[in-house]
């Protein structure tokens, strides 16, 4: 049994208290990302330090695949740290906590979005990384699937996956795969997903998806539905200790 956490933003609250903002991607794709899945910097640190106290496992993606081939025993309290979209604030503010805590970390890239030259970090938008800047974090982040144009949504029901064909979904797949070193994990955009989508998944062989159902994930939890959990600003510590499944 483990949980994972997923991140996005990692910002200062005051940054965080100016309200929701545009993302700005490569692709031109026009959205913005939720409050709720901004986490403030000072939570983030004490939530990392927490685990570290409490001689947390932090996980790797090769452990969780070797678990679920029945080749790994999962230490009692394991963690799996994720990250999505690549967004500026990961590098800028993340980056640095996990480096230097000698901790590693796993980041699913939508690599149409990721710029090809570093920009000045801008706080009013939700702007991505460059490739360059990509390498450069490459000793904290290990980076997977999270499509390469298909991140895009319809409302809060339906991603592009679920209403594209088949074909033009493995070809996104593959796509990503030439940017990514790890290609046989992925994480839905959105977390929004349908059957098809995951049958689509397990004929290309990736080996563990990842949703944002909240929840632990369990030896029969299906790889290709493995839970996530959003850690949001200012998270009372009682509070992250139950999504971690600590009992008191």
């Amino acid at each position: 049994m483990f949980t994972t956490l997923v991140f996005h933003e990692i910002r200062p609250l005051t940054e965080i208290q100016a309200g929701m903002r545009p993302i700005q991607v490569a692709d031109g794709y026009a959205d913005s990302l939720p409050l709720p899945l901004y986490n403030d910097l000072d939570s983030f640190s004490a939530q990392i330090d927490y685990l570290i106290a409490q001689q947390y496992h932090f996980l790797t993606l090769a452990e969780v695949i070797d678990f679920y081939a029945g080749k790994f025993n999962m230490p009692e309290k394991s963690v799996l740290l994720t990250f999505d979209d690549c967004y500026q604030s990961q590098l800028r503010y993340a980056y640095p906590i996990l480096q230097q805590r000698h901790l590693t970390a796993v980041s699913f890239v939508p690599t149409g979005w990721i710029f090809q030259k570093p920009t000045a970090y801008a706080p009013e938008v939700s702007r991505p990384v460059s490739f360059p800047e990509l390498l450069g974090m490459a000793d904290v982040f290990t980076y997977a699937n999270h499509t390469h144009h298909f991140h895009q949504r319809k409302g809060t029901t339906a991603s592009r996956a679920m209403w594209e064909k088949e074909k033009a979904f493995i070809a996104d797949l593959k796509a990503c795969n030439q940017f990514v070193p790890v290609k046989d994990v992925f994480a839905y955009p959105f977390g929004l997903y349908d059957e098809k989508n995951v049958t689509t998944l397990a004929k290309e062989n990736f080996k563990l998806a990842f949703t944002t159902i909240k929840g632990m994930n369990l030896k029969d939890t299906n790889p290709l539905e493995l839970r996530r959990n959003v850690v949001p600003a200012q998270l009372p510590l009682a509070v992250f200790k139950e999504i971690l499944g600590e009992k008191e």
